[in-house]
């Protein structure tokens, strides 16, 4: 507005002069002969402003405060709350870099933390996970991919805390009941041999468990069990007394002893829930992302069991 107002003033105080000193030598005002400042001036506008339109806006560069391309950075954080991804979701997530170097790929260290973090079924209350020396990494991945693909695998120190209340989410979860349970239609046959049967079709489903956390690393594990086939399965409560314990670097369970009203079942079926119930772990193997080596485990009854230990990175999708 205000440049508006100058323009007109010096057009008005040039036009006027223009007219005052015509008529000092006598002369009507016109475009010809003495040079018109109003004219020359209009001369020089742009081709809009000429024409009446209002003053175009003045063209200023595009300024980039955070180019993280080819940026270089002491130290970057980013903090999400509620966070939903394709295999997972958490409350809180937290990622804290040291000298970051974009273009070089280089890392002096990666702190990442995960408060209540669902990784499909599993839950882990708390997870956090420090590296150790410098990384290096593929700039490229990061910057066309969002990922960080590290040039030799990262070693980092780890610890996670997972609730008894998270345990038993995923115990009960429907896909971890589905992965307990032997279909009829697949794999009956097994289980008819395991109870010393001949019918072919017969399965054993799994509902309704509940793990508590006991003293000395024990666990007591109980569930619904139907063995058999739709209207003429026939519930089998099963109850199994068992110890947490670490075994190359993953979570298992070792003694386990399954009963049924009291009564010991067969080895056969015994061995086989073992295993089923041992195979849970294997969310600590099944990622080529990384890998976990646990090397202490703490159980505080009725509340929640830790392990801390190594892992092993080889790359991190954002």
């Amino acid at each position: 507005m205000k440049r508006k107002i100058a323009l007109a003033m010096t057009v008005s105080t040039l036009f006027l002069s223009q007219i005052q000193g015509q008529k000092a030598f006598g002369q009507q005002p016109n475009n010809q002969g003495v040079p018109n400042p109003l004219m020359q001036l209009m001369q020089q506008l742009p081709q809009g402003q000429q024409q009446g339109s209002e003053m175009a806006p003045l063209a200023a560069p595009p300024i980039s405060f955070v180019d993280v391309n080819s940026g270089r950075f002491g130290k970057m954080e980013i903090d999400l709350e509620d966070g939903q991804f394709l295999e997972g979701s958490c409350s809180n997530l937290h990622v804290t870099a040291r000298n970051l170097d974009v273009q070089q790929g280089v890392l002096k260290s990666l702190d990442i933390s995960v408060g209540n973090g669902h990784f499909q079924d599993f839950i882990v209350d708390s997870i956090s996970i420090s590296t150790q020396g410098s990384l290096r990494f593929d700039s490229g991945m990061l910057i066309n991919h969002r990922v960080i693909q590290f040039l030799e695998p990262a070693q980092a120190t780890v610890a996670v805390e997972i609730s008894q209340d998270s345990l038993n989410k995923f115990l009960n979860a429907p896909t971890t009941l589905d992965r307990l349970s032997y279909s009829a239609i697949r794999k009956g046959s097994a289980i008819a041999g395991m109870l010393g049967g001949k019918i072919p079709n017969i399965g054993l489903s799994i509902s309704n468990a509940k793990l508590v956390l006991l003293k000395n690393n024990g666990v007591n594990i109980t569930f619904d069990s139907k063995v058999g086939m739709g209207d003429v399965a026939v519930p089998i409560p099963v109850e199994a007394s068992s110890q947490l314990a670490l075994q190359n670097g993953t979570v298992q369970l070792i003694n386990t002893q399954v009963k049924t009203n009291g009564q010991q079942i067969s080895p056969a079926i015994n061995q086989f829930l073992v295993q089923k119930v041992n195979s849970l772990s294997a969310w600590q193997t099944r990622s080529k992302d990384i890998q976990f080596r646990f090397t202490e485990l703490i159980i505080k009854p009725n509340k929640k069991f830790l392990v801390t230990g190594q892992a092993e990175l080889n790359r991190l999708k954002f």
